[in-house]
């Protein structure tokens, strides 16, 4: 997350999305997740987290911009909870959420919130938190939500709450197209699909990671997601779309996460931009041009 205002009552932030760069699923774990290995990588396509400290103990709660729960089931709330259960004390806040990441995209829109809640939270009761005490709060909330708390572009293992943060410059600085189709994806769904017997490890991350500093007008970098083929299975509709898109522009748009958000990298804005038009030309959905976001 990325402090954009900081005093001692007030804080704002902004809340990146993530791709996927890299996903593998590598089995079942006895606590009914899937131990997974993955590429995370923050985008500068963010929600705006606003929290401020009001007298009395009551944390209210507004969201505008895209339609998303505003109660207590909202990781916003749940995050601003966990903490103050954890000091075993309350604080008053006013809290808004401008919505702009789509909801089940596979962009971790949520878990951003949470992390930005749990940075913002902690920062206005004056930092009791370390940042380890602060990612096992994390961890608690949702596999995604550590990564958070880092950004930048990190190795995600277990079910994607053991983050390892790569060095800046370990990787290069991308410029994406991403397509939102406007149909969200239930995780559980695609996951369900997973047949484990069939999804052997493919990908190799050492060798990942090395294909990526080709540049890109030598091709477009090889994402990998072992979610792509349980995704396609579950929603062949959003799978024929894809197709479509990558034929379209020339490029393999990749998906995120468990979908349905997809993605392509390109060589410059000005390549993004006629991207972009094409895409326009043949899929309704929504469609951003955005830039990797440093650690």
């Amino acid at each position: 997350m990325i402090f954009a205002e900081k005093s001692r009552d007030r804080v704002v932030l902004r809340a990146p999305a993530k791709l996927n760069l890299y996903l593998e699923v590598l089995g079942k774990r006895p606590d009914g997740f899937h131990e997974i290995e993955t590429v995370m990588h923050a985008i500068d396509l963010c929600d705006v987290l606003t929290v401020e400290r009001v007298p009395g103990e009551e944390l209210r709660f507004a969201v505008s911009g895209r339609p998303c729960p505003a109660d207590d089931t909202n990781l916003v709330v749940r995050a601003a909870e966990a903490l103050f259960s954890a000091l075993n004390t309350r604080s008053g806040l006013a809290v808004n959420l401008q919505k702009i990441i789509p909801l089940g995209a596979g962009l971790g829109g949520g878990s951003a919130d949470a992390g930005a809640m749990l940075a913002a939270v902690n920062h206005l009761l004056g930092e009791p938190f370390s940042k380890p005490r602060l990612e096992e709060i994390a961890a608690g909330l949702g596999s995604d939500v550590p990564f958070f708390l880092t950004g930048g572009t990190a190795v995600a293992r277990g079910r994607g709450e053991r983050i390892e943060a790569l060095v800046p410059g370990a990787i290069p600085r991308f410029t994406f197209v991403l397509f939102y189709p406007g149909a969200a994806v239930s995780t559980a769904v695609v996951y369900g699909t997973l047949n484990l017997a069939l999804t052997k490890p493919k990908g190799d991350l050492r060798t990942f990671l090395k294909s990526l500093d080709r540049p890109i007008g030598r091709g477009a970098p090889e994402f990998q997601n072992a979610l792509a083929v349980p995704f396609r299975r579950a929603f062949p509709e959003l799978a024929a779309l894809q197709d479509r898109v990558s034929r379209e522009t020339g490029l393999p748009f990749c998906v995120t996460g468990s979908g349905s958000a997809m993605f392509a990298a390109v060589a410059d804005r000005a390549q993004g931009v006629e991207v972009m038009r094409r895409l326009l030309a043949v899929a309704a959905g929504e469609i951003f041009l955005c830039e990797s976001l440093p650690g």
